[in-house]
């Protein structure tokens, strides 16, 4: 009877380790906070409208208001970088630590480029659009594919690296953010390329592209 009552103590103290191991091992809920900040001109401290926002790791891809404001509202915790990009302008970075249910202040300066008469490539000289694009659903979620072609219509100059920004727009109103990146385009070369995005259950109504981005 002893040797039960031990056996049965045993096994009890056994399921006790087990359930708490388990419990350590559970995953803890994902917590969020936000972004918000402002871009403003070095040189005269107004605020920069329409510069291309990203971070890293990534979220979405914004631009800013007219008055250099900007808010990206519920990402998850943690720490971030920010990058402004704006054709004729410095790119600029900051870093922000994301805490939960608080939003983080990004404030970010960027200088104009010095203009360079010789330069060999300029930002009329680059072209870039949309060729098609439609919905792709599967169930509840839907991503739009875009198709796109770049040209450098430049003589004699290589774009080392560009950058197009497309917007796209939803029935339900909302708006969502896209961008792509390529480098070493040469003096009278063209290139296609085509990117999936997610937009979870909207539909696209309209694709277009706010920005382009280059450099030589």
């Amino acid at each position: 009877m002893k040797s039960r009552i031990l056996s049965a103590m045993s096994m009890l103290v056994a399921a006790g380790i087990l359930f708490s191991s388990c419990a350590k091992d559970t995953i803890e809920a994902e917590t969020y906070g936000g972004i918000e900040g402002i871009v403003i001109n070095g040189e005269t401290e107004e605020g920069v409208g329409t510069v291309n926002i990203t971070t890293t790791p990534a979220t979405n891809a914004i631009f800013t208001e007219t008055d250099g404001t900007f808010t990206i509202p519920n990402i998850p915790t943690g720490n971030y970088t920010v990058q402004a990009r704006k054709t004729d302008f410095s790119s600029s970075s900051v870093s922000v630590a994301v805490r939960e249910g608080v939003v983080a202040t990004a404030f970010i300066s960027m200088n104009p480029e010095e203009e360079e008469p010789d330069s060999s490539v300029t930002r009329d000289e680059f072209s870039a659009g949309i060729t098609s694009w439609f919905n792709d659903v599967d169930g509840d979620t839907t991503h739009v594919e875009i198709n796109y072609r770049v040209e450098n219509n430049s003589d004699s100059g290589t774009i080392s690296n560009y950058e197009v920004y497309f917007q796209v727009e939803t029935v339900s109103g909302i708006s969502f953010y896209f961008d792509i990146a390529g480098e070493n385009l040469q003096a009278g070369q063209n290139r296609s390329g085509n990117f999936r995005g997610y937009i979870r259950d909207n539909e696209a109504t309209e694709v277009n592209i706010n920005d382009v981005w280059i450099s030589d």
